[in-house]
């Protein structure tokens, strides 16, 4: 593989005046905004802070799925396809997001006043935060940030996420078809999975269809109660969700599930970790116990873990009895629910 130095991303590079952030207490988060749970953001704007394009997203599968030297380099050259095609005239930028300052959340100034390096993460936890204390919030609802496409049936190919590698579900019943290139969502035009996740975490969460253009014309897709449904565990907004569920864990695979007995769409989650004494290990939990069930519920199209169901379903002070499988043999704990580990 080339090196990004002197290969085409390097040559790519030289095009653009480059400006490296990695410190995020000075970043207009009204201009850059981005999922921040992500590890790498590029954005692509001209000197109007109009952005073109974003780049750097990720799916529950990893935090690099869609991370690639081919799929950056792509990226830039549309980049300057969207440059030349502004001046022309013939390309309108998404407005920017209102100016707001990331030191507008609390956690962040506090970083900042500690003299501390401000992270992505951290604008993450206070937009968390933020989100928590929304008169409408509902747990069932407002947690739900940068859908995945996947939802709608849409696998994208990695080194150029763009293009249809399956249709499958929705995707498929409108009609888009393998090889697909999708060119707009919404009207908007997208030259990157990054993209497509920005135009879908900004659909009001009430739509019932959206249209995506490919380059075999326009379809109009079906958006199901749960399609925006991602796993809460990777994110802030899951992590500082109360209450704690009692223990930590990683959900099962497919195989695993198979290998156990246990259906596909079950939640089943492996206990990995007790950092403390929890009321899941004071109850009688241990390490490598899978629970199965929740008070007699096993799985729930709002939850791909364990876990998340609890922190969806219950409060603080709620009694549960988790059912958990034990080298082979089947096991209940009774606890209360706890705020937090600690």
């Amino acid at each position: 593989m080339s090196t990004p130095q002197n290969g085409p991303l390097g040559k790519l590079q030289e095009k653009y005046i480059r400006l490296r952030i990695t410190n995020m207490a000075e970043v207009d988060i009204g201009v850059f905004e981005m999922d921040f749970n992500t590890t790498f953001g590029l954005f692509v704007l001209n000197h109007r802070k109009q952005v073109y394009l974003r780049y750097g997203a990720r799916n529950d599968g990893g935090a690099e799925t869609f991370l690639s030297i081919p799929s950056v380099a792509i990226a830039l050259q549309r980049g300057l396809i969207l440059h030349e095609r502004w001046k022309a005239g013939s390309f309108t930028p998404l407005p920017a997001g209102k100016s707001r300052m990331s030191q507008t959340f609390p956690n962040v100034l506090k970083t900042v006043r500690e003299n501390k390096c401000v992270h992505c993460h951290q604008v993450a936890e206070g937009q968390a935060v933020e989100i928590f204390a929304l008169a409408d919030f509902d747990k069932k609802t407002s947690p739900w940030i940068f859908p995945d496409p996947a939802k709608l049936g849409l696998k994208l190919k990695v080194d150029d996420p763009i293009v249809v590698e399956h249709s499958t579900g929705a995707a498929a019943k409108s009609g888009i078809k393998n090889g697909e290139e999708i060119l707009k969502v919404d009207g908007k035009t997208v030259s990157t999975f990054a993209d497509i996740q920005y135009v879908l975490h900004h659909l009001p969460r009430d739509r019932k269809e959206l249209t995506l253009t490919t380059n075999q014309g326009p379809r109009k897709i079906a958006l199901s109660s749960h399609w925006r449904v991602t796993d809460l565990n990777r994110r802030s907004i899951g992590h500082k969700m109360e209450p704690f569920p009692g223990f930590w864990g990683k959900p099962l695979t497919i195989g695993e599930k198979k290998k156990l007995g246990l259906p596909t769409e079950s939640f089943a989650t492996r206990a990995t970790k007790f950092w403390v004494i929890t009321p899941g290990k004071q109850a009688g939990m241990r390490e490598g116990d899978v629970v199965i069930a929740v008070d007699g519920v096993s799985s729930s199209p709002l939850a791909v873990n364990a876990q998340v169901y609890i922190r969806l379903n219950y409060e603080t002070g709620d009694e549960i009895t988790v059912k958990f499988l034990r080298e082979g043999k089947t096991g209940e704990a009774t606890y209360t629910l706890k705020a937090k580990p600690w």
